[in-house]
């Protein structure tokens, strides 16, 4: 957290190859030694919850990457037998086989990929994810090419599943802290999944021009519950104090950001993830959401560009919630009020206004975020 800028873009190019997109790169280079023809590898995670799949990590020879992409399996056909039937698919002929496309498949019509192999990823008997591998070039998947791609694909599912396990625990580690978090924090109701569907808004607003990968987004929305978990450490009479605190009681608040990051340290040591993209972004979330670009958070002082995007994202959503929705010790604000509110801050140099720009731009996202998490 206080790396200087220089530093910080350096540790988060590291970080980014360590995730599954780096090791999608490596695979696909030992594939195209091999069948040069084959440019381009993909895998797009499935949620059972909402039926949706996501685009996640990738490894593109022209460095076209279809990113930010979701769609309701229901709504495609073709993924869904592959799923039903368990099944893998070839196609030849990309623009010959699909009429009716989706928007993934006008991506690679656009892209002028010619042919395709599509294999399903299940955890047991539940599918994970597909995997997809793409060529700029008709035929291009013989049954050659097919069982030497079965053999990587076998490669990739275990790395994903593995992953995929790993992270599942962590999330378990992390719903049992947001838990603790929620019984003992003075906001009740359903802040923590408001605010995390606000930065995760804003995440995927910013993701192109700031660079998020699809991976990095997701882990946004994951852990931003987990923000103030260190609040666990604060005493009753400190955290459920009804008036203001004081000097003395303030300095013991601001050590709630050093015991949450603590706790998160001993979860990621736990399950050997310490170079991992998803505990830099925890990190990132615990550790950053109350400094300010002005110098004035804490627990670092940090300036606007010392502080990790990610931090300055959980940072807009939460304030954005707070005035957003009623509390004890306020009513709730105007749209208004909020939006302008936001700017003076962003003017004042605390809060970073792409954050910002990105929340207000979507009017129709948050209102539809407030309906559904209403207190």
């Amino acid at each position: 957290m206080n790396l200087p800028p220089s530093t910080w873009a350096l540790h988060q190019l590291e970080v980014e190859k360590s995730g599954l997109a780096g090791r999608l790169r490596s695979l696909h280079s030992i594939i195209q030694a091999r069948f040069p023809a084959i440019g381009r590898m993909a895998l797009a995670l499935y949620d059972p919850v909402s039926d949706a799949l996501k685009t996640f990590a990738s490894s593109n020879e022209d460095g076209e990457a279809l990113q930010r992409y979701e769609a309701v399996l229901a709504e495609v056909p073709s993924l869904l037998q592959l799923k039903n039937e368990r099944r893998t698919r070839v196609v030849q002929d990309i623009e010959a086989s699909f009429a009716h496309s989706s928007a993934h498949t006008a991506w690679l019509r656009e892209q002028q990929y010619r042919s395709s192999y599509t294999l399903p990823i299940f955890s047991g008997h539940e599918l994970a994810a597909f995997l997809f591998f793409d060529a700029k070039e008709a035929n291009a998947f013989g049954p050659e090419v097919t069982g030497f791609l079965d053999i990587f694909a076998d490669i990739v599912s275990q790395l994903y599943l593995l992953r995929l396990a790993a992270v599942n625990t962590l999330v378990g580690a992390v719903d049992i802290a947001t838990g603790l978090a929620r019984i003992r924090d003075v906001e009740t109701g359903r802040h923590l999944e408001r605010m995390a569907a606000y930065a995760r808004l804003i995440a995927k607003a910013l993701a192109p021009s700031h660079g998020l990968s699809d991976e990095q987004v997701e882990y946004v929305h994951l852990f931003a519950p987990l923000h103030d978990i260190g609040k666990v450490g604060i005493p009753d009479r400190i955290l459920l104090k009804p008036g203001r605190l004081d000097a003395e009681e303030f300095a013991h608040m601001k050590r709630h950001v050093q015991i949450g990051l603590d706790l998160v340290e001993h979860m990621v040591a736990d399950l050997g993830l310490q170079g991992d993209p998803a505990a830099q972004v925890m990190r990132e979330v615990v550790g950053g959401h109350h400094e300010r670009g002005d110098g004035s958070g804490y627990p670092l002082g940090l300036r606007l560009a010392e502080i990790p995007l990610v931090s300055r994202i959980i940072a807009v959503a939460d304030v954005y919630d707070a005035l957003s929705t009623e509390r004890p010790y306020k009513p709730r604000w105007s749209e208004a009020d909020c939006l302008a509110e936001l700017q003076r801050e962003v003017a004042a140099g605390r809060l970073d206004a792409d954050c910002v720009a990105a929340l207000a731009a979507a009017e129709v996202a948050r209102a539809d975020i407030r309906r559904r998490l209403a207190d």
